[in-house]
């Protein structure tokens, strides 16, 4: 068996399910567990960057229930997105006091699609801040992301367990993914038709990429949507309690 006294932690997208993955830091901090590298997309890029930036996961947890989400994200015309990210980048600005991921306390992979090239994208040095939004903008509803010469949308639409950064790495890789296919019965408007409808399409791409881990935790998400960020203490306690439980099967 395995030791996982230190990991490479991989943390797939799943928007506010993916606030489970702080959760799952959390109990890896109690279990002593180092994390020694990260790579990650979309909801899973952004607790990335915020955990190798050094906030803790309590911090980040205050962080994400002081947010006012009607404020950051601004509503446009829609020509390449329903939401801009002007907001978003001062927001970045006021927690993260760092311009480019290599300046991170950790190593961080992001992965993001070039919607240019059609490929998916590990990003483990430059501009921190298109990278990171370029790895969440989800088509149709955040405008993609002018980087160089890349056009960068969700990192989910081709990978949304980006394993491939820590495979030549000799830690274990444990994998988070909080978005397996669960039945919904709460679409109430456009948004919910949208976010559904790109989880279930992105879906199948992670499938493969879990036997490439040693470990993956899956949080028990059936009874939250993607948009349940007024849930994010549940969220949070999911991604913690079966953290626990797993490594407790294990030992």
């Amino acid at each position: 068996m395995k030791s996982f006294k230190e990991v490479s932690l991989v943390l797939s997208g799943g928007a506010a399910k993916g606030i489970a993955h702080i959760g799952v830091l959390k109990a890896l901090e109690e279990l002593n567990i180092k994390v020694k590298r990260l790579s990650g997309t979309s909801a899973g890029a952004i607790v990335a960057v915020f955990y190798a930036y050094g906030y803790s996961p309590d911090e980040m947890m205050e962080i994400l229930e002081s947010i006012n989400w009607f404020r950051l994200f601004k509503l446009k015309a829609p020509r390449y997105g329903l939401i801009g990210w002007e907001r978003a980048y001062t927001f970045l600005r006021k927690y993260i006091a760092v311009e480019k991921l290599e300046e991170l306390k950790k190593p961080v992979n992001l992965c993001a699609v070039d919607l240019y090239a059609g490929k998916p994208l590990y990003f483990s040095e430059g501009e921190l801040a298109p990278i990171l939004f370029g790895s969440c903008a989800i088509p149709g509803i955040f405008e993609p992301v002018k980087y160089k010469n890349y056009l960068l949308i969700d990192g989910g639409v081709m990978n949304n367990l980006p394993v491939e950064p820590c495979e030549k790495f000799r830690e274990p890789i444990v994998c988070v993914d909080v978005l397996p296919i669960t039945k919904e019965r709460k679409i109430k408007n456009i948004f919910d038709i949208l976010v559904r409808s790109f989880f279930l399409a992105v879906r199948s791409n992670s499938d493969k990429r879990r036997n490439h881990c040693d470990l993956v935790i899956t949080p028990d998400l059936t009874d939250y949507t993607p948009l349940d960020v007024r849930k994010a203490k549940e969220i949070f306690l999911r991604g913690y309690e079966d953290t626990l439980r797993v490594f407790k099967d294990i030992s």
